[in-house]
């Protein structure tokens, strides 16, 4: 009996189940096929512990799936490596949800000039990997809290840019809570903003309210309008609650109808202590994973891309966030580290994700020994190993989802982007239909969310 032998490795193609049917997924040559029952059986058997000579349909199947398909480079997740420099982590208002801004916080400012030697080094280094792009992202807290030190750092990285031959793209993530002094700033010096706004004014107001309660839809709405009048590229980001996730398509609309923006991304609210206090709970997975969908639809037709970073189709990726990538992270005290969150959360699970710290003399201190140890320790994990997702959600937040106790069995986040994955891929191939089918039953979508093996292999043992 003559073995098959395949071009890949066999745990690298995953089958989903979609009722009476299968989508078959090889995510290291981006292929995807829907198939029948006979047909999964006849592929699982060639691959299963007791393997068979493969028949001439299930070889072209296998075929299929094993060798990449034009376009397959375009799944490729380019090199996105970013210096991230948080001014300061103090905030200009008080959301429900948000542990940042706090009354009692301390207002910390970056001195800029802690920044320009690290500047100078991360030019110094891409220009010699023959790099042509220099990526720096103003996050917070409340980046524009600072914002007279995001000036003066822009204005440095532009400077320096030119002298290694580099261009400059900037991002900054922001309230919107801001002048119209500050829009122009934006409009004309950052590439790429994100404003967080949660949807009409009721929703919004309800969550993002400055200290003395007033809402600030009004005031984000100001900024989100002018930014249309200049090159910046706008995101809209909205945080999805227990409150908001019925209404998603709903929001879509209105955003599409108000405003003049490029990309709308939904994220799921990850609960904290203050927000669970006022009634803020992290949505239904699978609430959120139609919500996705339909927000698409709508969406689409106004001409504006729908994100869910999670579940977007690249990869193969081994980090789902800039960490574990080369990204490094400025602090306001002049301190390095990998991740954005607190030391304190990092720490309380086991992992060390300090790289260093800018001094008073200018001299960048950095442990690039640990830099190497974090990029190979965020390529494994074990929880992932049988998801179809390992290759494009890359395991979520490596803070919270790889440390030692972290549970094996999937979480309400998994569920939601292992629909939207399956949807979006059924979509690439022109089968939008099942996947609204598969998302409308219940049955069908537990079934899917819930599977705890992917892995073409482990069909075959109910064959």
């Amino acid at each position: 009996m003559t073995a098959m032998v395949p071009i890949i490795d066999p745990d690298e193609v995953y089958a989903l189940p979609l009722a009476d049917r299968w989508m078959l997924f090889a995510p290291t040559t981006w292929s995807v096929a829907v198939v029948n029952r006979a047909a999964l059986g006849g592929l699982a058997e060639c691959v299963g512990p007791e393997r068979q000579a493969p028949s001439l349909d299930a070889l072209d199947l296998w075929q299929t799936l094993t060798v990449a398909v034009p376009g397959a480079a375009d799944h490729r997740e380019r090199d996105e490596d970013k210096l991230v420099i948080m001014p300061t982590r103090a905030c200009n208002i008080r959301c429900l949800h948000c542990d940042f801004g706090s009354d009692d916080a301390p207002i910390t400012v970056l001195d800029p000039r802690l920044a320009y030697p690290l500047i100078d080094r991360v030019a110094a280094e891409l220009r010699r990997k023959h790099e042509h792009t220099m990526r720096v992202h103003f996050f917070g807290g409340e980046p524009l809290v600072a914002r007279r030190a995001v000036e003066n750092i822009v204005a440095y990285t532009r400077s320096a840019c030119t002298k290694a031959g580099l261009v400059p793209a900037f991002e900054l993530t922001t309230n919107g809570v801001c002048d119209a002094e500050t829009a122009a700033f934006l409009g004309n010096e950052i590439d790429s903003v994100v404003i967080s706004i949660e949807g009409d004014e009721a929703l919004h107001d309800g969550i993002r309210r400055h200290r003395d309660g007033r809402g600030t839809y009004a005031e984000v709405a100001a900024t989100i309008r002018r930014l249309g009048r200049y090159p910046a590229e706008v995101c809209l980001r909205t945080c999805v609650t227990n409150r908001s996730v019925d209404a998603m398509p709903e929001i879509a609309e209105h955003f599409c109808r108000e405003f003049t923006f490029d990309v709308l991304s939904f994220e799921m609210l990850v609960e904290t202590p203050r927000g669970i206090e006022a009634g803020l709970r992290a949505p239904d997975p699978y609430a959120f994973a139609r919500g996705v969908m339909a927000a698409e639809a709508v969406a689409a037709e106004h001409g504006v891309r729908v994100v869910h970073g999670p579940s977007e189709l690249v990869g193969p990726r081994t980090t789902s966030c800039p960490l574990g990538r080369g990204t490094l992270m400025l602090w306001p005290d002049g301190s390095i580290t990998a991740c954005y969150l607190d030391p304190e959360r990092w720490r309380a699970n086991g992992l060390e994700l300090s790289l260093g710290r800018v001094d008073a003399t200018g001299a960048v201190r950095l442990n690039t020994r640990r830099l190497g140890a974090i990029a190979r320790a965020t390529a494994v994990k074990s929880r992932c190993e049988k998801c179809f997702c390992r290759y494009t959600c890359a395991g979520g937040c490596h803070v919270e989802q790889t440390p030692p106790g972290c549970s094996p069995e999937y979480d309400d986040r998994c569920r939601a982007i292992r629909l939207i994955t399956a949807s979006r891929l059924l979509a690439s191939i022109g089968d939008a239909a099942d996947a609204a089918r598969m998302l409308a039953r219940p049955s069908a979508a537990e079934a899917l969310a819930l599977n705890a093996d992917d892995r073409l292999r482990s069909w075959a043992k109910t064959w």
